[in-house]
């Protein structure tokens, strides 16, 4: 026989004592007659694994099975989650996906607004963001914020242009009292004097704030002209003077206008879908049926909007773009593959798997030392959206900057390839379940789609649809987006940027 190799020779004890007892472990165990100090030891082949674990170095092979622990193809997949719906008598709406759970996200969706506010109420929105979990007509600030705290919860609120969500987290068995106060600050929020004066200042910092947000006032600015300045293209924001104007007697105007049951939805992940149902009729059933008229259909028009920036700012923020596809169209999945093909991110984006720094935007824009930051935009509402393409730059690289966003939307009509497809599709799945892995997300995502479609499309059925998109939709696709009107906003030093119709001619021709 051969000696043993110095290569063997020299292995750590554990080592030689795991692969002395592998045929042991392999071939199974026999019961042990006494008891041992582990409960979980029940076999001599428990106790060696007990042994080969109580050893240092430890190094048993990654195929060997723990002990009480079912073999791998033992699995049993896991149930689909079950999504119910129910409508209440005056219409609210309430979904649920899954049954009870330790802890409980939930969320109230009301479709109102901005896009819905008058000029007699424009502002309100805002206003009712920053009266949120605050003062109510039964509860003073300080009983509302204890009663949350008491409970362990976690409360938001955002005004968005189409929709005013509240949202909620705490442990499931205190979902039925952090429901009514969600209910309650957001139909009886206190509108004295002192709480309007505060949700002001709150408001004023936003405003204050938002000059500082170059993308932001960039997409805004967008919304304004491509829609008028109406509807869709109202401001997100308060104006400050209407701000500085402001009363309850306003805020109390917009929601009697505006908050309608059914307007109304409620959706929560973590609770069971009957208690869910009772805790809504508790904190809405009392809501009179009222018919409120539906909003304008949104009519996109193009244009542009160039804003001068404060004179130290250094760089300028650009957007190009064109209407994009409302939620109920049935191209709306080949689009946000197309925003996964095109990517972007920031110049110093660290690299790394799923990074996107083979998308188009990272290869053929990103890489000019002058942009500092490039992406997709796309934005979705009821019949409408936007789509297209945002930079942040250097004043001295605007031109150049400019020339690249045009190029990338042009290539769009070009065609894509099998493997770039491919990888688009795949980024946009995974994107899609790693963020349905989160409670607070597919909360949300319920209240939206029911919103939108009246009904919940499972990540399984939009990962089968999408993995039917071909290279020929996503041209025609972009064909279509590329056929309206462009819509190009700036903001900041805007001394070297193109005029509107050198950025029309050259999308054109």
């Amino acid at each position: 026989r051969h000696p043993p190799t110095r290569d063997i020779m020299l292995r750590p004890a554990a080592t030689r004592l795991v692969s002395r007892h592998l045929p042991t472990l392999a071939a199974g165990a026999r019961p042990m007659s006494g008891s041992h100090p582990n409960p979980n030891i029940l076999t001599s082949k428990d106790q060696m694994w007990y042994k080969m674990h109580n050893t240092w170095p430890v190094q048993v092979p990654l195929t060997t099975q723990m002990p009480g622990t079912p073999r791998a193809d033992e699995g049993v997949a896991a149930a689909d989650p079950k999504t119910e719906v129910t409508t209440l008598s005056n219409g609210v709406r309430v979904i649920s996906e899954g049954g009870s759970s330790i802890g409980a996200s939930m969320a109230l969706y009301f479709a109102t607004g901005s896009r819905v506010e008058t000029e007699a109420t424009q502002g309100a929105s805002h206003f009712l963001q920053h009266l949120a979990f605050r003062a109510s007509e039964d509860k003073s600030h300080f009983l509302t914020t204890r009663e949350i705290e008491r409970i362990g919860g976690h409360t938001v609120a955002g005004a968005s242009r189409d929709c005013i969500a509240y949202a909620g987290e705490c442990l499931a068995q205190d979902a039925d009292r952090l429901l009514a106060l969600m209910a309650e600050s957001a139909l009886a929020p206190r509108l004295e004097d002192l709480d309007i004066a505060n949700a002001r200042e709150l408001v004023m910092a936003d405003i204050a704030n938002q000059s500082k947000n170059g993308p932001g006032t960039v997409l805004d600015a967008m919304h304004a002209v491509a829609f008028a300045g109406r509807g869709l293209g109202a401001p997100l924001l308060c104006p400050a003077p209407t701000a500085q104007a402001m009363s309850g007697e306003t805020i109390a105007a917009f929601l009697k206008e505006s908050m309608s049951p059914s307007r109304v939805i409620v959706s929560a992940v973590g609770v069971e879908h009957a208690r869910l149902v009772d805790m809504a009729t508790s904190a809405f059933g009392s809501m009179p049926a009222a018919k409120v008229e539906a909003p304008a259909p949104a009519k996109y028009g193009g244009g542009d909007f160039y804003m001068p920036g404060p004179m130290d700012m250094g760089e300028v923020h650009i957007c190009i773009g064109m209407e994009g596809l409302g939620c109920s169209d049935a191209d709306l999945l080949a689009l946000a593959t197309i925003q996964t093909m095109l990517g972007g991110g920031d110049s110093f984006s660290a690299g790394g798997p799923g990074k996107g720094l083979k998308s188009r935007i990272f290869v053929n824009v990103l890489y000019n030392q002058g942009v500092l930051s490039s992406s997709a935009v796309n934005v979705s509402y009821a019949e409408t959206g936007l789509f297209g393409i945002s930079a942040t730059t250097t004043p001295d690289h605007t031109t150049v900057t400019v020339e690249l966003m045009i190029k990338e939307l042009k290539r769009l009509k070009t065609g894509v390839s099998q493997e770039e497809l491919s990888r688009a599709i795949n980024m946009t799945r995974a994107s899609l379940f790693l963020n349905l892995e989160n409670n607070g997300i597919v909360c949300e995502d319920l209240g939206r789609q029911l919103m939108y479609y009246n009904k919940r499309h499972t990540g399984k059925e939009l990962s089968d649809q999408l993995q039917k998109i071909t290279a020929a939709d996503l041209q025609r696709v972009s064909e279509k987006l590329l056929s309206s009107t462009p819509v190009v906003a700036a903001y900041g030093d805007i001394s070297c940027m193109p005029t509107y119709q050198q950025i029309v001619s050259a999308i054109q021709h």
